[in-house]
C-alpha cells in the first residue's frame, strides 16, 4: 500500500497530500454562489469563482500536484443551482482548465453530476489515506486508513486580541479515533487513525469556533467515533493551540 505523508499548506485552507510517486492539493467547501445569497442581504461582491480557480491554480503549480482533490460543497445550493450560481460553477471548472480534478460529494451538492464533467465520489481511497465531506459515515475500508481527511464543519477559533476585540478565523482539527465509541458502529476496533477537520476554502466563510458544544460538528464527533475534546487545534499557520475543551474559554491573544 502506497503511504501518504499530509502537510498543512501555511496560511492556506488547503493541504498537500503526498507520496514518493505522487502529489495532491486537498480543500473543500467552496461554496460556489454563496456571493448570490450575500448580494440577497445588501451585501455586493463579484469573482468569487474567478478568485478561488486562480488559487488552486497558483497551488497546484506551486507544489508540482498531480491532481486537485475537492472535500464537496462545492456548490452553495443544496438542490439544483439557479442560473447565477450554474454560470459560477461552470466558469469554476472551465478556468481550471487541464488540471485533474476529484470530488468527493457534500451535503450541498445534490445535481452536481449532472453540471460537471468530474468524477464525484462518494470517499476517495488513496493508499493509506480516506478522503470524505464529512457528513456521512466512512466506510469500514475508510476505517481502516492511517488517516481520514474532511471538510464540512467549517473549523474556526476565537481570538481575543490585546484590545479585548474578539474575532474568529479560520482553523484546522485533528482529532485521534476513540477505539470504544468505534467499535459501537464498526465492531472490535484497535487500529490508531487520525481525523483532520479542514477549514472551509472560500474565503467569505469562517466558521463556527470549535470550543463550542461538539454536537453542532459532525458524526464521527457526536457518536463518539473520534475524540473531540481531547483533538489538537491549529491554526491556519500551523500553531498548535490547544484543545477544544481547553479553548471553551477565551485565552489570552495569540
Amino acid at each position: 500500500m502506497e503511504g501518504y505523508e499530509v502537510r498543512f499548506l501555511y496560511d492556506r485552507a488547503a493541504l498537500l497530500l503526498y507520496s514518493r510517486a505522487q502529489r495532491h492539493i486537498v480543500l473543500g467547501d467552496l461554496h460556489l454562489g454563496l456571493e448570490k445569497k450575500l448580494y440577497d442581504k445588501g451585501v455586493r461582491l463579484y469573482g468569487a469563482a474567478e478568485h478561488m480557480a486562480k488559487q488552486i491554480k497558483k497551488l497546484a503549480k506551486d507544489h508540482k500536484t498531480d491532481s486537485v482533490i475537492l472535500l464537496g460543497d462545492i456548490k452553495e445550493s443544496i438542490l439544483y443551482p439557479d442560473t447565477t450560481e450554474r454560470q459560477g460553477i461552470d466558469e469554476f471548472f472551465e478556468l481550471l482548465g487541464d488540471l485533474k480534478i476529484r470530488i468527493a460529494v457534500g451535503n450541498h451538492d445534490g445535481h452536481l453530476g449532472s453540471i460537471v464533467k468530474v468524477p464525484i465520489e462518494d470517499e476517495i481511497i488513496l493508499g493509506n489515506v480516506a478522503l470524505l465531506h464529512g457528513h456521512m459515515w466512512p466506510s469500514p475500508k475508510a476505517m481502516s486508513k492511517d488517516y481520514i481527511i474532511v471538510a464540512h464543519n467549517h473549523v474556526a477559533i476565537s481570538i481575543k486580541d490585546e484590545k479585548g476585540a474578539i474575532y474568529n478565523q479560520k482553523a484546522w482539527l485533528v482529532a485521534s479515533v476513540d477505539p470504544m465509541g468505534a467499535e459501537g458502529r464498526y465492531g472490535k476496533f484497535n487500529k490508531e487513525i487520525k481525523l483532520i477537520v479542514m477549514p472551509a476554502f472560500n474565503d467569505l466563510i469562517v466558521g463556527k469556533p470549535v470550543s463550542m458544544d461538539e454536537r453542532h460538528i459532525n458524526p464521527l464527533f457526536r457518536n463518539r467515533i473520534f475524540d473531540y475534546n481531547n483533538a489538537v487545534v491549529y491554526t491556519v499557520r500551523g500553531d498548535a493551540i490547544g484543545t477544544p475543551s481547553k479553548l471553551a474559554k477565551i485565552s489570552s491573544p495569540l
